[in-house]
This record gives structure tokens, C-alpha cells and sequence, in this order.
């Protein structure tokens, strides 16, 4: 129904007041709401405009032709009691808000490759100067975080105060470092534990205790023998505990000394052989 139909209507039906109401265009308005702020990342945002910058320049281009004019009007009659009602939306706008969803579509496919991408290299600038840390003896070896802090400083020097993404990134490989450095320990010292008597000939065969006659003497060794056989991993203390309990840590020299004490008896005593 055309207005010039919806008005002969209520002139038919005897109607004596015609309500009408219409609505201005507000640019403004409806470009805040087609394309609204990102404020979780205004960076991503700003790179998904640019790439996109015809789709979206194009329809505030339009919006912008059409502000302030007339995009809605509304009539209304009442009829023996009856509110009848007739609107009509400007064939401009409805196209305008076609074109506005499909530019935002675009835009939020923009946004989040460009999302993905950075998380992408970010991951892999973190696994980089992770791999940097942990390659590092002296952090490998770090007992504290003041001496671990110090290494990365060596190794990654701070970035600047504003630099927030860089400041991020570096934290991050530091943290995921120290992880892999520890599960690494706890893979081989686990392992280790299943070595015990092994471990324990390998360090007396080496001559790493000739002339260690204290327990406490032996334990700087041993822990200095667990640490560079691990690569630079410190050994846990119950590993030490159980390796000092074996009888070639508690006394090196009798695994050595026996079988020589043996020999003269076997001279000693010949019926013993055969």
C-alpha cells in the first residue's frame, strides 16, 4: 500500500486525525553502530581497516550522503477504535545496512587473521629465545631466580618500559625455559633413579673420589658428577640421599681393595682353588 492509498483509506473510513511521525538519518549514529570499537585491540583494528579500508570507506562515504535525510516515516489512523498503522523505510537505507554488515564481516575476518598471525609469531619468537635460555649452561645451572635473572639480562636484555609486547614476550620465554629445564631434570634424574649401583661404579671408575675420605667430601662430588653427566641439571637431594647410602660412595676404596686383599690367600691356601 502506497501512502497516497494508506491516506485515501482513512479519508474513506471517516478518519479525522492522521498521526504521522519520521525519522532523520544519523550518520553518526549508524556508522558507531555498523562498525563498532575494538578495545581489546585497537592495533589489530586499525590493520583490519587499512586492509579493508575500500569496503569500509565506501559505506561511511554513503552514510555520510544520507545524513540528516528522511529514512523512516510512520503513519497512523484509528478507525472505529482500531490504530492503523503504515510505515515506510527508504530503499537507500536497507542497502546501506546490507553493504555495512558484509564490510564488518570483512573487517572481523580481517581481525582475526591478523590475530592469528600475531599469536603465531609471537609463539615463535617466545620458543626462539626459549631455546636461547635453555641452551645457556649458566641459566641451565641457575639454583636461583636472582642467578637465572641475571643470565636472561645477559642472554635477552630487558626491553624498554613501554615496550609492553616485547616485556610480555620475554617473560613468557623465560617462564616456558624454566619449565622445560625442570621437566627435563625430572625426565633424567627419574631415570638416574633406576641407575643407582651404576652410577655409582661409573663415579668411583672415574677417580672422581681418590682422596675424598669424608661422606661430606664424596657428596660434593657426587653432586658435581650428577650434574654435568645431566648437563648442568642440579640433582634432587633424595637422589644423593640414596646414592650415599651404597657402599661405594659410603667407602670408595673397598670395592677397589678387595679384590686384591683376596689374592694373597688364594696363594696362601692353593687347596682352596679347583
Amino acid at each position: 500500500m502506497t501512502v497516497d492509498e494508506f491516506c485515501g483509506l482513512a479519508r474513506a473510513a471517516g478518519a479525522r486525525v492522521l498521526f504521522h511521525r519520521t525519522t532523520a538519518f544519523d550518520a553518526d549514529a549508524f556508522l558507531a553502530g555498523a562498525f563498532p570499537e575494538d578495545d581489546d585491540d585497537p592495533d589489530a583494528l586499525s590493520e583490519a581497516e587499512t586492509a579493508s579500508v575500500k569496503a569500509v570507506e565506501r559505506v561511511r562515504r554513503r552514510a555520510r550522503r544520507h545524513d540528516g535525510q528522511i529514512v523512516d516515516v510512520q503513519l497512523c489512523v484509528v478507525l472505529d477504535g482500531v490504530a492503523v498503522f503504515w510505515s515506510r523505510l527508504a530503499s537507500w537505507a536497507a542497502a546501506l545496512a546490507d553493504d555495512a554488515e558484509k564490510a564488518q564481516d570483512e573487517k572481523n575476518d580481517m581481525v582475526e587473521q591478523i590475530r592469528t598471525s600475531r599469536a603465531r609469531d609471537e609463539q615463535a619468537e617466545v620458543t626462539r629465545i626459549s631455546r636461547l635460555l635453555q641452551d645457556d649452561p649458566t641459566f641451565r645451572e641457575a639454583k636461583d631466580p636472582q642467578a637465572r635473572r641475571r643470565a636472561a639480562d645477559r642472554l635477552v636484555p630487558r626491553p624498554d618500559e613501554m615496550d609492553f609486547e616485547a616485556r610480555r614476550i620475554r617473560t613468557r620465554a623465560i617462564q616456558e625455559a624454566i619449565s622445560a629445564i625442570e621437566e627435563a631434570a625430572d625426565a633424567i634424574f627419574s631415570e638416574y633413579m633406576t641407575q643407582l649401583p651404576e652410577l655409582a661404579d661409573e663415579l668411583v671408575a672415574s677417580g672422581a673420589l681418590d682422596g675424598a675420605r669424608t661422606i661430606p667430601a664424596r657428596k660434593v662430588h657426587l653432586k658435581e658428577f650428577l650434574r654435568k653427566r645431566s648437563g648442568g641439571h642440579t640433582p634432587p637431594v633424595d637422589l644423593i640421599t640414596l646414592m650415599m647410602e651404597l657402599p661405594q660412595l659410603r667407602n670408595p676404596s673397598s670395592a677397589a681393595v678387595l679384590p686384591a686383599a683376596r689374592q694373597p690367600n688364594e696363594t696362601l691356601f692353593p687347596m682352596e682353588q679347583g
